[in-house]
């Protein structure tokens, strides 16, 4: 690490401030050292904000002077016996701040009590065994008469989770519990209060005299020790006002307890929760970027250093750096990222957008929202960090049709106008593909997504009974995976079996040679319609072909401007534009394109779906304006996937 004095820099660039703690304060404060971020990589800043850290801490050293040591010795008897002691009246005969004896209290794990006077109670021999509140984690009492043995509770309980009272505390709000521990021998057991339980405060909350006695004597030793005085001390800055939080005081967010874990490591648990259960690997993908970000810009802090200054913070940040840093990192082949973000910013890009800042916090908050139902964090630091704001864009407006001069540019390319690519001199396909040929026509006249598309057997191209040719959408095959579509406020919703349907194939694909090439496809020895697409771990088979189509043919050859208004999936929406112009009913456009089939029971549980010889009818309606193309050459290609595939493998 590099030093500049008191200052240290991480790995990420970010300086932390280190503070050592003098020996006699070290019991009170419950730290050999401190170490407190300065949340900037420019060493000027750092400097800047160290100062105003260390004149905070000066001032708290102050405090800690003025700790009435007579009443520390003094009022020892007062400790004696094994009785129990408010916290209030502890605080009150010792001169010591709540937050100080709270921050102790946390750390050694201190059992708390409450005094309870005859309130209902049930004994539950097996607390696992309850329904637990998924954000709050806390007992839900609906059937607790059921689960447990009555009996009026009398005495002093200890609380089943005595470090959220103390958070609660902390942050001046009185707490409502109803669990205590049995103390019969068995761990699992717990009394579980009827409604309203116990309000505790600083007056209601009670320690073990032993344990009050502990600490008492700690800070006894400590004061007796040798007293450095405040003015060997380095001179406090003069004229500047203090700015940031004390260092030594206590993190209400975090639990004491994984204080030095850091946002990485907790990702990598979170992870591997999620994998319990069935997240797809895009979603993984999404949740390990977005919050590896956070990590890039804010450094890899520990939990005892994550509060809500840092995540606002972090929105901050964001609102002033550009959209996309991996795309700036390959355009400018920086590798610093503050030096990256000001070329990036002075070269006029774009700022990230008020929604990807939405989906970046959203993930974060997600994260810890877990690692608050886990005790790693006693609040979530990210929780309505974003103002809610109204939806002012209609959510047909979110993708821009193609207009009919776009169409036509869009098809007027070489492979439309031939049926094929253009081979090089040695007789080989470098740059053309037939998914480049099929792709969009298909997204146009099938209305399919793109990675419905681009993940489809030769066998699911079928005929039914009456000869009618129509593409099976399913998830027949391991490798199946639904494509997701962003909805408002960055939400990813799809259900699979909504999307699973059968559509018609448009007689204008027929012509233009689908089922010929599907049949020599299925001669050559493939299964896939397109071959030539290698599978994505991350996005399926679509990877490539989407960068083909909106980065590549959209964006650089065609020229369009890339401001996500118009995609691939624009074709969709083209599609599913024309078919609403036909004024059919809302069920057979949602059969269609895969959407849920109504509001209503009726409509989605026990009407079934139209047969494909029904939805010819609508689907031969669809008429576009576009240019001239010719007949697929079917073993140009076959051809082209060879080329492909040779690729591939070198």
């Amino acid at each position: 690490m590099a030093q500049r004095g008191n200052l240290y820099r991480r790995p990420s660039g970010i300086y932390v401030l280190r503070i050592t703690v003098p020996v006699r304060y070290r019991a009170l404060i419950g730290q050999r050292e401190i170490h407190a971020s300065t949340r900037t990589t420019h060493l000027a800043n750092a400097r800047a904000i160290a100062a105003r850290l260390l004149e905070k801490w000066y001032a708290s050293l102050e405090e800690f002077r003025q700790v009435d040591k007579e009443k520390i010795r003094g009022n020892a008897p007062l400790l004696t016996g094994a009785g129990k002691i408010s916290l209030a009246l502890f605080c009150d005969s010792f001169g010591v701040e709540a937050e100080t004896v709270v921050q102790h209290l946390l750390a050694a794990n201190v059992p708390l009590y409450a005094l309870v006077s005859n309130q209902r109670g049930f004994l539950i021999d097996d607390f696992s065994t309850l329904e637990r509140d998924p954000d709050t984690h806390g007992f839900v009492l609906n059937n607790i008469a059921y689960d447990g043995a009555e009996a009026a509770v009398n005495g002093y309980m200890q609380l089943y989770q005595p470090q959220f009272a103390l958070v609660e505390l902390l942050n001046g709000r009185e707490v409502e519990v109803t669990a205590f521990r049995a103390n019969n021998g068995n761990p699992l057991s717990l009394w579980l209060l009827d409604l309203p339980g116990v309000t505790l405060n600083a007056s209601s909350l009670f320690i073990n005299n032993v344990q009050a006695e502990k600490l008492r004597s700690a800070w006894d030793k400590a004061l007796a020790k040798s007293e450095p005085t405040l003015s060997a001390l380095p001179c406090a800055p003069v004229g500047v006002t203090p700015a940031i939080p004390v260092a030594a005081t206590i993190n209400p967010y975090c639990n004491p307890t994984y204080a030095s874990m850091t946002v990485s490591a907790l990702l990598k648990a979170f992870l591997v929760y999620k994998n319990t259960g069935d997240i797809k690997l895009a979603s993984e993908g999404k949740i390990r970027s977005r919050i590896e970000h956070f990590v890039e810009i804010m450094g890899d802090l520990t939990l005892g250093e994550l509060n809500r200054d840092v995540v606002k913070d972090y929105v901050t940040k964001m609102q002033n750096m550009p959209g996309n840093l991996y795309l700036m990192r390959r355009k400018y082949k920086i590798s610093d990222t503050q030096k990256l973000i000001e070329i990036a910013l002075a070269d006029g890009q774009p700022v990230m957008s008020r929604d990807a800042i939405g989906r970046h916090i959203e993930s974060l908050g997600s994260m810890l929202k877990w690692a608050k139902s886990e005790r790693y964090l006693f609040d979530n630091p990210a929780e309505n960090v974003l103002a809610q704001r109204r939806v002012m864009v209609r959510e047909q407006d979110r993708r821009d049709l193609f207009t009919d001069d776009e169409l036509e540019q869009i098809f007027s390319a070489d492979w439309f106008k031939k049926g094929a690519g253009r081979p090089n001199q040695y007789g080989r396909y470098t740059s053309f593909r037939p998914f480049h040929y099929w792709l969009p026509l298909l997204a146009l006249y099938v209305g399919g997504r793109i990675n419905e598309l681009c993940q489809l057997y030769l066998t699911d191209i079928r005929e039914d009974k009456n000869g009618v040719a129509y593409i099976d959408f399913n998830l027949d095959a391991p490798d199946k995976v639904m494509d997701e579509e962003v909805q408002a406020g960055g939400v990813k919703s799809l259900k699979t079996v909504n999307a699973i349907r059968q559509v018609p194939i448009h007689p204008r694909l027929i012509e233009l040679g689908l089922l010929e090439y599907v049949d020599a496809l299925k001669a050559a020895g493939y299964d896939r319609l397109f071959p030539e697409l290698k599978h994505n771990k991350i996005k399926g088979y679509r990877a490539a072909a989407s960068k083909w189509f909106n980065e590549n043919y959209f964006g650089k050859v065609l020229g369009f401007t890339r401001d996500g208004k118009k995609t691939f999936h624009s074709l969709r929406h083209t599609f599913i534009n024309a078919v609403d112009k036909f004024e059919i009913n809302e069920r057979t456009i949602a059969q269609l394109v895969g959407h849920v089939r109504g509001s209503t029971t009726a409509m989605t549980t026990y009407r079934k779906d139209a047969d494909v010889g029904e939805q010819l009818g609508v689907i031969s309606q669809l008429h576009y304006s576009l240019p001239d193309i010719a007949q697929f050459d079917s073993q140009a290609g076959i051809k082209a996937v060879i080329d492909a595939r040779r690729r591939h493998k070198s």
